[in-house]
C-alpha cells in the first residue's frame, strides 16, 4: 500500500464543555497497520543526561557513597524496561574541562554555568557510574569527550582509553564535543572571530585521528555533531561532516530546548506554550531536513539533551505538571519522527527542571528527604508505554482538538515489532494526553476493534482494556503527582498500591469509554497479554524504604502485573 495506508475510526472523543450543557464530539483516526518506513524504538529509548561538573552532588563522591534514594529513583525506571537504562554524561562542563588521570577526587572546581570556568576530574567518576549501573541492574553510557581544548588532544584520548577500559560493553558511544555552534558565543575560541562549520570538521578530524592512533580505540563508537542552536544540520552534514565521519558514527546527535534562561534572560514563553500540542509538533521539526538526511544514511538519530528551558529551567514552568505532560508529548513526538533515543537533562541541586534533588543539608548522606521533580514521572510513563522485548513504533495520530480547548489533546498509537507470522502489526497501545484543565475527556471505543497478540501474531478481539492514569490537581502543581495510583516518596520509592482501570465491553455494539483526566494522561493497553509490565519495581528492590542504608543489590529487569 506504500504510504497510502488504511485509516479507520478508532475513537470518538466526547468533551463536556465548560459552562455548557451540550457535548462536543470529535472523531479520531489512526493507521490500521504500522505505516511503511516506521522506525522502531527500544524500551530504553528515554534516557537521562547528566552534567559532568555536578555528578558528585547527586551521585556522591565515590562508588561506595552512591545515595540510596538515587538508586531507588533509577531502579524504578530500570525495572520498567528490558534493556539497560540509557545515561549520557557530558555537557559544556565536560567539553571545556580537563581529565587528570592521577586525580584521586572526582571533581575539583565549582559549578559555573555562566563563565564556563574549567574544572578538573579524575577516573573515580568512571568507577562511580559503573558501580551505579551495576546496582540498578544495567546501564549503557554515552560519554562526552572534550573538543574545546583541541590543542591538548592527548588529554581527550587518555580519557577515551580509560573509559573503554573501565566501562567495557557498558559504553554505548563517545560524544566528541558539545554544542560547537556556541563556541563563538561562549568565547571558547578566543582570538577567532567566527568558529565555522569547517573549523569544527577540522577539529573533529584532528581529535578523532588522535583517538584512533591508540590501537584499543580504533573501533570505538562515536557520535556527533551535538549542535544545539545556530548551525543548520543539513548544511553541516552535506558539506563534509557526513562524508568524512559516516563510517565512524554510531549516532547522529543533536540537542535543543524551546527557550533559554541563560545569563538571567527571562524566557519568552509561559506555561501556556508547553500545554499546546501544536507547539510540540513544531519544536520537534527543528532541523528535520538534516535529521532525515541522517536517517537516509542509516544513522540512528539521538536527541542527546533536552528539557523545558535551557540553563536550568524556569520556576512556574519547568517544575510543573504541565511541563511533565509536555515532556511526555515531546518524547513521543521525537520517536514518531524517527529519533531512536532522547535524553532529558538534569543538573545540580535546586535547578527547577531536575528529575530529583537531594536535601540541601545532606548532599552526601543516604537519608530520605529528596525532592521528586515533576519531569521524573515522565520517565516512568514513557518507559512503561514502550515496554517490549523487540521495539515499538510510535505514530502521532493527529488528534483533532475539542472546540473548547484548541490543541489541548495529543494522541499516539504504538505498534509492536512485526511478528514473523504477520508483516504489519496493528497498534496494541495508545497514549492519550489531555492538557485541558476543565475536566476529563471521554474517548469512546467503537465496536469490533481487534488487535494482534505480539507474541504469537494471533488475532484477538478487544473486549477489555487496561488503562493507567497519570494525574495531578492542576497544570501548575509540582507535588502530589500520581502514576497508576502511586506516588514517589523522599527516598525514591513508589508508595501505595497500583490502581489501574480495567474497562470492559470494548468489543460490544455500544463500545466503551476511556476517560482521560483533565489535566492528565493515560496509557491504554489493548494487548492484555503484554500489559504485565513493570509497575512496582520496589518488589525487587531490597534497599531500605527509609533509605538509611546503601543497597548493593544488582536488580535484573523484571515484569510485574499491572494490578
Amino acid at each position: 500500500m506504500g504510504r497510502k495506508y488504511l485509516l479507520f475510526t478508532l475513537l470518538t472523543i466526547v468533551v463536556a464543555p465548560f459552562f455548557s450543557t451540550t457535548t462536543a464530539q470529535v472523531t479520531l483516526t489512526y493507521p490500521s497497520n504500522v505505516p511503511d518506513g516506521a522506525i522502531y524504538v527500544d524500551d530504553n529509548y528515554f534516557g537521562i543526561s547528566w552534567e559532568l561538573q555536578v555528578v558528585n552532588l547527586i551521585m556522591g563522591n565515590s562508588p561506595d557513597a552512591i545515595p540510596v534514594p538515587l538508586q531507588n529513583y533509577l531502579k524504578n525506571i530500570r525495572g520498567r524496561m528490558s534493556n539497560p537504562l540509557r545515561m549520557r554524561i557530558g555537557g559544556n562542563s565536560l567539553d571545556n574541562s580537563y581529565y587528570v588521570p592521577a586525580q584521586t577526587t572526582m571533581i575539583n572546581g565549582t559549578v559555573d554555568n555562566v563563565g564556563y570556568t574549567p574544572i578538573t576530574y579524575g577516573p573515580i567518576f568512571l568507577d562511580t557510574i559503573v558501580r551505579l549501573g551495576d546496582i540498578i541492574g544495567g546501564t549503557q553510557w554515552d560519554v562526552g569527550l572534550g573538543l574545546v581544548h583541541v590543542a591538548e588532544g592527548n588529554n581527550t584520548a587518555s580519557l577515551a582509553l580509560t573509559t573503554v577500559q573501565k566501562l567495557g560493553n557498558r559504553l554505548d558511544s563517545f560524544l566528541l564535543g558539545n554544542e560547537p555552534d556556541l563556541y563563538t558565543t561562549h568565547n571558547l575560541r578566543p582570538g577567532q572571530a567566527n568558529y565555522t562549520v569547517q573549523n569544527y570538521i577540522d577539529d573533529y578530524a584532528n581529535l578523532l585521528g588522535q583517538i584512533h592512533g591508540i590501537p584499543d580505540l580504533v573501533n570505538v563508537p562515536m557520535a556527533g555533531p551535538t549542535i544545539c542552536c545556530f548551525w543548520d544540520l543539513y548544511t553541516l552534514l552535506a558539506n563534509g561532516y557526513l562524508g568524512a565521519f559516516r563510517n565512524y558514527l554510531k549516532y547522529l546527535t543533536i540537542q535543543h530546548y524551546p527557550q533559554n534562561n541563560c545569563f538571567n534572560q527571562t524566557p519568552s514563553f509561559d506555561l501556556g506554550y508547553y500545554t499546546n500540542h501544536a507547539n510540540v509538533v513544531g519544536l520537534a521539526t527543528w532541523n528535520i531536513q538534516g535529521v532525515q538526511l541522517a536517517q537516509q544514511s542509516k544513522l540512528n538519530v539521538s536527541m542527546s539533551e533536552f528539557n523545558s528551558v535551557s540553563c536550568g529551567g524556569y520556576p512556574g514552568v519547568s517544575n510543573t505538571f504541565g511541563a511533565l505532560l509536555w515532556t511526555i508529548d515531546y518524547a513521543f513526538q521525537l520517536a514518531s519522527l524517527g529519533y531512536t533515543s532522547a535524553y532529558i537533562h538534569t543538573r545540580e541541586p535546586g535547578v527547577t527542571y531536575n528529575l530529583f534533588d537531594p536535601p540541601a543539608a545532606n548532599l552526601d548522606q543516604n537519608t530520605p528527604g529528596w525532592t521528586t521533580g515533576a519531569p521524573y514521572h515522565a520517565m516512568l510513563f514513557v518507559t512503561e508505554a514502550l515496554h517490549s522485548s523487540g521495539g515499538m513504533a510510535v505514530v502521532d495520530v493527529q488528534a483533532p482538538s475539542p472546540t473548547t480547548a484548541a490543541n489541548s489533546v495529543a494522541a499516539y498509537a504504538i505498534y509492536p515489532t512485526p511478528n514473523p507470522s504477520i508483516a504489519r502489526m496493528p497498534p496494541t497501545r495508545f497514549v492519550l494526553i489531555n492538557y485541558a484543565a476543565n475536566g476529563p475527556l471521554n474517548f469512546q471505543f467503537n465496536q469490533n476493534n481487534t488487535g494482534v497478540y505480539p507474541s504469537t501474531g494471533g488475532v484477538m478481539s478487544i473486549g477489555t482494556v487496561t488503562v493507567k492514569e497519570l494525574t495531578a490537581a492542576t497544570l501548575t502543581t509540582s507535588t502530589n503527582i500520581t502514576w497508576a495510583g502511586q506516588v514517589v516518596d523522599g527516598g525514591g520509592n513508589l508508595q501505595g498500591g497500583v490502581t489501574n482501570a480495567t474497562v470492559s465491553g470494548c468489543g460490544s455494539s455500544a463500545g466503551c469509554t476511556i476517560s482521560v483526566p483533565g489535566p492528565g494522561a493515560v496509557v491504554v493497553y489493548l494487548d492484555s497479554s503484554d500489559s504485565t509490565i513493570s509497575n512496582a519495581p520496589n518488589a525487587t528492590n531490597s534497599a531500605d524504604p527509609d533509605a538509611t542504608a546503601t543497597s548493593t543489590e544488582v536488580v535484573p529487569a523484571a515484569s510485574f502485573d499491572p494490578g
